[in-house]
């Protein structure tokens, strides 16, 4: 076993939410960030010497050939995550992929199958995981508490891209390059649901633009799905609606109800009573550093994304302590356990492509087994 105090060093490919997030956590999980790498150098050597990274590059190979490199952390658009996942982990480093993990199931699977051929580390970006109230809620969940769960309902309404006068990079408008609010918003769900829940079995997905743009995708879906053990659920989940935001999730079973009141506290009741099962979390959006968050936030959505990157970078910084202890034990340390792997990756995105199915077919899709 490698020693706890050998410095793990990490790049990030990605100038955006990879050095607004991830740059931040990693380090306060004591890993070394060594390189940015992005399309334009000047922009990104201007990022790289704000947030403090050693080196900025426009070109991977340079990255690959340096040594004190273990990780590789790729925050790109969606549509680029597979061959420069593929070269890393052909490279022999340990890879942390952002999510939506893969446009197809089968760039998910080469992902996958990269990673275990070269015998390293695959993780993906599932930060919510670490979420104190989503932990909570898993526990309660699996331990029973409220039987078997049987309904799952889940809506969030946000303002965020509302009026025609938001922005977003222009990939995000574009179908093509697996874009629009579903795409961005489903796999934390995905992952979240399998977590509660167990696999799904089928989907049903419509799309809507409720603020309309010059987009071919949609800023808000609706979801309903059938689990393998028989749990339904529904989905409702927007960008583009006005006024006041509404987020409500509930999950009910034979003996009970568990749900997050607004203000983020997990709320209990298995036929003892009302109870409060976990307290809100203080989750301080001061966290994130404003020179950094004045570069990158170049549009609304990056706006809003900026806003909320200070209360994941606690959870961020969890899993990172995990991928870390992982690289230092060679993957086999018990303590180590929690982050979403490459085969979550890849089960994760074959429910996501069933769904992009139910929308293209307006009908009911089943999960490929994976």
């Amino acid at each position: 076993m490698v020693s706890d105090d050998r410095p793990v060093g990490a790049a990030i490919v990605g100038t955006g939410w990879g050095l607004l997030t991830h740059a931040p956590a990693m380090r306060d999980a004591g890993i070394d960030v060594r390189w940015l790498v992005g399309r334009d150098r000047e922009r990104a050597e201007e990022r790289a010497a704000a947030a403090g990274v050693h080196r900025a590059t426009v070109d991977l190979d340079e990255v690959l050939d340096d040594p004190a490199v273990d990780l590789v952390v790729v925050a790109t658009p969606p549509d680029t995550h597979a061959p420069l996942v593929i070269r890393a982990a052909e490279a022999g480093r340990h890879v942390m992929c952002e999510k939506p993990f893969a446009h197809s199931l089968d760039d998910a699977k080469r992902m996958r199958d990269a990673v275990r051929a070269a015998g390293v580390l695959g993780v993906v970006g599932h930060e919510f995981r670490f979420l104190g109230d989503r932990i909570a809620t898993r526990e309660a969940v699996g331990s029973g508490l409220i039987g078997a769960p049987k309904l799952f309902t889940h809506t969030r309404l946000s303002s965020t891209l509302a009026g025609v006068g938001a922005t977003v990079p222009g990939w995000f408008g574009e179908r093509a390059a697996f874009g629009g609010w579903f795409n961005a918003e489903v796999q934390h769900l995905i992952d979240e649901i399998r977590g509660l829940l167990g696999e799904l079995a089928s989907v049903t997905v419509l799309e809507q633009q409720v603020t309309e743009r010059n987009w071919d995708v949609g800023d808000t879906f609706a979801a309903q799905f059938v689990t393998c053990a028989g749990a339904v659920g529904t989905i409702l989940s927007s960008v583009g609606t006005a006024g006041s935001g509404l987020s409500v999730q509930r999950i009910s079973g034979t003996n009970g109800c568990i749900w997050t009141d607004p203000d983020g506290s997990i709320v209990v009741d298995d036929g003892s009573g009302r109870r409060v099962l976990a307290a809100a979390a203080p989750r301080d959006a001061a966290a994130t550093d404003p020179t950094i968050t004045d570069l990158v936030s170049t549009n609304t959505l990056s706006r809003a994304l900026s806003g909320a990157s200070g209360m994941l970078r606690e959870p961020t910084r969890v899993m990172y302590e995990a991928v870390r202890q992982r690289i230092l034990s060679g993957g086999n340390d018990p303590a180590a356990a929690g982050p979403a792997t490459f085969d979550d990756g890849v089960a994760n995105t074959a429910v996501h492509m069933a769904m992009l199915r139910s929308m293209r077919s307006g009908g009911t899709e089943r999960i490929e087994t994976v």
